[in-house]
This record gives C-alpha cells, structure tokens and sequence, in this order.
C-alpha cells in the first residue's frame, strides 16, 4: 500500500522517480548546450540534485531511464529551434525582416528520439521487471522455517 508519493517498500512512486531524475537530465542537458551562458549554474543544481537523489533512499531505485528522458529535452528544443535550417531563415514581423542561420534540425532530433526511447524502453522494462508475478498461491516444498 502507498499513498501515491512513497510505496510500502520505502521508494518513491515510479512516477515520482522519474519526474525527479527527469528534471536532473534536462539540467545536465541545458547545462551542457548552454556551457558558454548559463550552462556551470544549471550544472551546479543538477550535481546538487543528483546527491539529494543519491543521499535520499527513496530516490535510488531506478533513476537511468528516467535521467535519459531528461537528457532529451535539449537536443529535441534544439531541433525545435532549428525547424526551418539548414540555412538561412528568415522572417518577417510587419515592416523588419531578420534572418539567422540554422543548423539541421534532423542530428538533433536522432539524439532527442534516441535518449528518449532509450530512457522510456529501459523504465518499461525494469517495471515490468519489478512488477509482482500473480498466480495461486503454492505451499512450499519442505519443512517449515523456525522464526
């Protein structure tokens, strides 16, 4: 029995394990695409919160896929961002036109669907793994234990 946020076990709910290391990811994610800004501050909450995850029971059980979910917010934005390159793209907003050049989106968008497919296969995977067998109960072979 569980009350949503923490299960009998004494882990977080699945969802509330992924939703954390899910936010840890897209932090590493922008922090790495944004080095040059403000990238080392989104780096230095994510390591905070990667050792909240670690010092915090609870938060341990499985935080890969949930991490890898993360990891792909920044290259699909980047491939959002990008949607109309390679190139130059312009546009135009009433009287001004401005043009950028934009990368391909595709490298970016094969990176995205493979963390996020990767992230989400792999927590597919362990809960079916961690999901209990359901059958009829069958006595056990033998004598029974001492307590």
């Amino acid at each position: 029995m569980h009350n949503g946020l923490v299960t009998a076990q004494g882990s977080a709910a699945p969802w509330v394990l992924a939703t954390y290391w899910g936010a840890v990811g897209a932090l590493v994610a922008f922090g790495v695409a944004g080095l040059a800004s403000i990238g080392l501050f989104l780096l230095a909450l994510a390591a905070v919160l990667v050792a909240v995850g670690f010092a915090v029971p609870a938060l341990r059980r499985p935080s890969v896929p949930g991490f890898l979910v993360g990891l792909s917010a920044a290259p699909l934005y980047i491939a959002w961002l990008n949607r109309g390159g390679p190139g130059l793209v312009c546009t135009t907003d009433g009287t001004t036109t401005s043009c950028v050049d934009a990368w391909s989106p595709w490298p970016f968008v094969a990176t995205g669907l493979l963390l996020a497919g990767g992230g989400l296969g792999l927590l597919a995977t362990t809960r079916r793994r961690a999901r209990p067998v359901s059958g009829p109960m069958v006595p056990a072979v033998g004598p029974t234990p001492r307590t």
